[in-house]
């Protein structure tokens, strides 16, 4: 969530000023705190999930779902009330009326039309009311740069009009595309995020980079955002939509600063492989921060990483930030590092007594059941401990990388995608663990794959399940297995985790529908549909009233 404001907010014209300040000294904090953490342990691989919901209104007379703008009620009534239950959901519903119930899904199908909320006449600003989150959004739309917009491919259905043109874009239209063009249109997607603490700075540095290729499987795996303003589109996840709402950049930074929300950014393992070094270039400013960095002590993959980020200007400040430069305060980084939104984030311990090194998971869309959302993060934690334990390596080039990126965001990518994913020397260097992934193969060593490409496309079911061909690519889920096995997870607590993995399977092999695909469906097989890529109130209300239903207690 990042840190909360503390003191008067400086405006975007004193944020630029204060630009060139902030970098230079949140340089010498991220150095000093390194210096000081670098050779930090922590034993104990402690982790925990994030999962973001919205709050729902089905009014049965109108047949009409809204969104409830009433989360600040709620959240002051929670404060209050001390209460703690192991169901977060459940916890939310309790502050609720019968009719209210709270959601966990992408978006809102109906955001973006006239009057989707529950009161009469919304603010037209973003909705929140916490100092933070009003002016991280003042500022970026305030910057003299194109209009906030984005456009979606309609899904073109039998009588979808041809041209489709969104006459709500106002002045914005795109033949055959849905134009979001407000910042509030997308800033509200829900997602889980998952984030591990590991044993010191190079477990969290590999563990980092070996993260990265799984974002685009994980997005594809959980993708939840198949309607737009009322129309189906022709993609399924919300990633780079909102990547391009929250676009700050002026047009000359678009060639050389990368923006808030991207799946740019770079390997910093000391360890990658040599063909897969990072390619990156500097502008004179941003190469001062890169050399202090490095003539600090810090070596050029770091730096270059966090060069890439500190080189934007700040978003959030306030005067007493300007007031504190010095380390060990550490607040003009975390500000600069808290507006940077990759799929794989990189946390340095910011204290002696606070959490370690730990790498934040980040692409995976919300799910609509509480248990579709625990086996996603279960799952992410388990490969996460079997990269770590059994030293996987996962590296692909980035420009593959990228291709798997766009390939995640295609309608049904799931089932139909394809990826660029490691495929051969995945395992680890160690012998002692060679010859246990060796057994659990059950072959007396590995085949020789030398003069084989190390890289393939592959689908998410071979990526996570296995390839069939005996030299094939053995899947993620055998590598958890492989975990369990080594470290001698008890058999009761594997058959207590089976039925979540269990999910995972049978998502990957397309028998367990994404949301994407179950909304998609749902609207097809609607008795008001009209095979016009249009989702209408009611459509909305039937397909909200049914996800509820789905975490009632007689359908888990």
């Amino acid at each position: 969530m990042g840190l909360a404001l503390d003191g008067l907010p400086l405006d975007r014209e004193d944020l630029k000023k204060a630009g060139p300040l902030v970098r230079k000294y949140a340089a010498k904090q991220i150095l000093a705190l390194w210096l000081k953490q670098r050779h930090r342990g922590d034993s104990n691989p402690l982790w925990g999930d994030e999962i973001e919901f919205s709050l729902l209104d089905l009014d049965a007379d109108s047949s009409r779902a809204t969104m409830l703008l009433d989360q600040e009620r709620i959240i002051n009534s929670w404060e209050k009330s001390h209460l703690c239950q192991d169901g977060e959901r459940e916890l939310i519903n309790s502050f609720l009326a019968t009719h209210q119930h709270a959601l966990s899904l992408g978006m809102f199908p109906r955001t973006g039309v006239s009057d989707p909320w529950t009161m009469p006449n919304p603010p037209t600003e973003l909705l929140c009311k916490r100092p933070r989150y009003t002016l991280l959004a003042k500022n970026i739309v305030s910057r003299p740069r194109d209009r906030v917009k984005t456009w979606l491919p309609i899904y073109r259905d039998r009588l979808t009009p041809d041209p489709f043109v969104d006459d709500t874009a106002h002045g914005h239209e795109k033949e055959n595309h849905v134009c979001l063009d407000r910042l509030d249109i997308g800033i509200g997607c829900c997602s889980i995020q998952t984030t591990f603490q590991t044993a010191n700075e190079a477990e969290a540095r590999w563990l980092h980079d070996q993260l990265m290729p799984l974002g685009p499987i994980f997005l594809a795996m959980t993708a939840s955002t198949p309607i737009w303003k009322g129309y189906l589109v022709d993609s399924d996840c919300r990633w780079q939509r909102y990547g391009d709402l929250l676009d700050d950049r002026l047009q000359d930074e678009k060639e050389s600063i990368p923006a808030r929300w991207t799946w740019k950014q770079s390997y910093i393992s000391t360890e990658q492989p040599p063909n897969l070094k990072n390619e990156q270039s500097f502008h004179p400013m941003e190469n001062e921060v890169r050399e202090y960095l490095i003539e600090g002590g810090m070596d050029s993959f770091l730096a270059d990483h966090f060069t890439s980020i500190l080189s934007r200007d700040p978003l959030l400040l306030t005067e007493a930030d300007l007031q504190n430069c010095e380390p060990p305060d550490t607040r003009l980084f975390e500000s600069l590092y808290g507006c940077a939104w990759h799929p794989v984030r990189f946390k340095p311990p910011t204290s002696d007594q606070g959490p370690g090194w730990r790498v934040e998971f980040r692409p995976m869309e919300a799910q609509p059941t509480d248990f579709e959302n625990a086996a996603f993060a279960i799952f992410s934690y388990l490969v996460s401990r079997a990269i770590s334990v059994l030293r996987l390596n996962l590296y692909i080039p980035i420009d593959r990388l990228g291709q798997s990126w766009a390939s995640c965001q295609k309608r049904h990518a799931a089932v139909h995608g394809r990826f660029w994913f490691r495929k051969l020397e995945w395992h680890s260097n160690s012998g002692r663990i060679n010859k246990h992934i060796a057994r659990m193969l059950g072959v007396q060593g590995h085949h020789n794959m030398m003069g084989k490409d190390q890289y393939a496309l592959m689908t998410v079911d071979e990526i996570i399940n296995g390839e069939c061909a005996v030299d094939g690519f053995p899947g993620l889920m055998f590598m958890v297995e492989c975990y369990f096995d080594y470290v001698g997870v008890p058999q009761k607590e594997q058959k207590q985790i089976s039925q979540y993995l269990d999910l995972i399977r049978d998502r990957a092999r397309g028998t367990n529908p994404t949301p994407a695909t179950w909304m998609r469906d749902f609207a097809g097989s609607h008795k008001d549909y009209r095979e016009d890529s249009y989702v209408s109130e009611v459509m909305c209300y039937d397909m909200m009233r049914a996800m509820v239903q789905l975490n009632e207690p007689k359908n888990r």
